[in-house]
């Protein structure tokens, strides 16, 4: 633990230092369980942060504060008692982790209020921030209120009285010689860190642990007393270690312990922990970041695997299309065997190798020949909707391709600028939720790339930017779907969706899909564009080309006029 009492013992000397005398200016929420203080002195003016997170709890001065989140009810009520206040005594409470600002406030009234003090308890768990009537050690208000069903020792409630935490019997450090430590110790030249950090207050696993590294190399008695030294705020020399990219600790003294790590050496123990703390700030960001687009990714995934199938299942009903017209051709066939009020007639099917007879359901309130039409009928609708479903799994093919691209982003993505690009894109296409604003509702994004519905049902996409064209054409396009792109004219690739793989496109949707080639060009106001299109499979990206770049034969030309269709998906 980099905050340890230590740490607090050198950052008090250091607040003391540049609040002490000072007024307090400003009160704001930092996050859910850190707050911070502005504070001015003469020409001077300091931020001090004070957190009880339950793993990073700190209190130390920073440049300047994180954006503030909305004010909460003890933000509100620290500002209404200690804003325009006096710092009066800063101090830390004995040698536990636990820091008390006294405050003097002020008022326009004869009678002033009485002094306050905020006492932060970095804790573990434990962590609390507690604003108390300094006279009588009344507690006003705390971030966490504590009750007697959660705790046996003490409460922490409006108008009960401050007390310390348990204390755990353990012997001061600077009051220990030789004799006393030594007895302390049972006479053992070699002890564990446990042992120092039991018996010794103040003492945190990382100086335990320092005591017991030096004694390698030096009695044990020796080895204490130059951590001892360090307890001297004058002798502190504090430092931030790393190894690699990770920040591993912060120490008011050189570790020995970490014979790998990279030391930095800075003025004040505050200083080192902004450095510390903004990095594994940096790090849980980037942690939380891809922990969210993953799970976005996966919310995602399951929904395009449901979808597929549900339309594989669609897509099984309408291939009876072809059973349904055979069935009315055998009616036809069969008009002089079957009579009105027949359910059901059993006929010899022709169209099978097999001869088999079937057995072909009949409404007997319709004629022979209506039966046969009524075939007929769902052989027609089925077909259609045999199309659409085809349209439509196309569509989920490209969804599914734009997933597993934006998955390989996500993968190579490691800085937090990286990841909120991609939170970008998601929240553009409908992955995630864009953050509420005022009451105006964003509308659902569409994907990568605009998609339209031609007037005979054909899907057409439309890139976005270079990168959006990119992905259309190398990771949705198939070799039978109709490429467009206006000629020697900056603009967007247009995909025409071919999942049925018919020879041909039919004029209204190529004219419609130039219109669209045009319209989102640099030729968008002109009058009558030309338009180059080509099969897909004779469009190719060069090695070297930058992003949207192409190179395509066997095109044919349309001129129209830009327009975008009404029907967009």
């Amino acid at each position: 633990m980099s905050f340890d009492s230590l740490a607090l013992r050198i950052v008090t000397c250091e607040l003391r230092e540049a609040l002490l005398g000072g007024t307090i200016r400003h009160i704001e929420q930092a996050n859910a369980h850190a707050f911070s203080f502005r504070m001015s002195r003469a020409a001077e003016t300091h931020w001090l942060t004070v957190s009880a997170h339950s793993v990073h709890a700190r209190a130390h001065l920073i440049e300047k504060p994180p954006p503030a989140q909305k004010q909460s009810y003890l933000a509100d009520f620290l500002t209404t008692h200690l804003r325009g206040g006096t710092v009066t005594k800063i101090e830390q409470l004995g040698w536990d982790r636990i820091l008390k600002i006294t405050v003097q406030p002020v008022s326009d009234e004869p009678i002033q209020p009485s002094s306050k003090a905020v006492i932060a308890e970095m804790m573990g768990k434990h962590s609390n921030i507690i604003l108390i009537d300094a006279t009588d050690d009344r507690i006003l208000e705390s971030l966490k209120r504590i009750d007697e069903t959660m705790s046996r020792h003490r409460e922490i409630l409006p108008g009960e009285t401050y007390t310390l935490p348990p204390q755990q019997g353990k012997v001061d450090p600077l009051t220990l010689d030789k004799a006393a430590f030594t007895e302390l110790m049972d006479g053992q030249a070699e002890v564990s860190w446990r042992q120092l950090f039991n018996k010794i207050d103040g003492f945190s696993p990382t100086l335990a642990k320092e005591v017991v590294a030096r004694a390698a190399e030096i009695e044990l008695w020796d080895a204490y007393q130059q951590v001892i030294t360090y307890f001297d705020p004058k002798h502190a020399s504090p430092q931030l270690f790393t190894d690699g990219n990770a920040s591993i600790a912060v120490s008011a003294l050189p570790l020995q312990q970490l014979p790998n790590a990279v030391s930095q050496t800075f003025d004040m123990m505050s200083d080192a922990f902004c450095a510390y703390y903004d990095a594994i700030t940096l790090k849980e960001n980037i942690a939380s970041e891809h922990r969210t687009l993953t799970q976005a990714l996966k919310k995602q995934n399951g929904i395009l695997r449901r979808k597929a199938k549900a339309l594989q299942t669609d897509l099984e009903r309408a291939e009876k299309a072809d059973d349904y017209r055979i069935q009315g051709e055998l009616i036809l066939a069969n008009l002089h065997t079957i009579t009105r009020g027949q359910k059901q007639v059993e006929l010899q099917n022709y169209y099978s190798p097999e001869l088999e007879k079937i057995l072909i359901p009949l409404n007997p309130e319709q004629t022979p020949s209506d039966n046969a039409q009524a075939y007929f009928k769902k052989y027609t609708k089925a077909k259609r909707g045999r199309s659409r479903i085809q349209q439509l799994i196309s569509d989920l093919d490209a969804d599914q391709e734009t997933l597993q691209l934006y998955a390989s982003k996500l993968e190579s993505a490691d800085t937090l600028a990286a990841l909120q690009r991609l939170r970008a894109e998601f929240v553009e296409n409908g992955y995630l939720k864009a953050p509420q604003r005022g009451k105006r509702k964003r509308e659902v994004g569409e994907g990568p790339f605009r998609r339209y519905t031609s007037t005979n049902g054909f899907q057409m996409y439309v890139g976005k930017n270079s990168q959006s064209n990119d992905l259309l054409l190398r990771q949705i396009a198939k070799p039978s779907d109709m490429w467009l792109h206006t000629k020697q004219i900056h603009g967007s690739h247009v995909i025409i969706r071919n999942p049925e793989n018919r020879p041909d496109i039919p004029m209204p949707t190529l004219l419609q899909a130039a219109q669209l080639a045009a319209y989102y060009s640099k030729a968008h106001h002109a009058s009558n564009v030309p338009v180059d299109y080509t099969w897909a499979r004779y469009v190719v990206k060069r090695k070297g080309n930058v992003a949207g770049y192409v190179h395509y034969t066997r095109e044919k030309t349309l001129y129209v006029e830009p327009a975008v269709p009404s029907s967009k998906k």
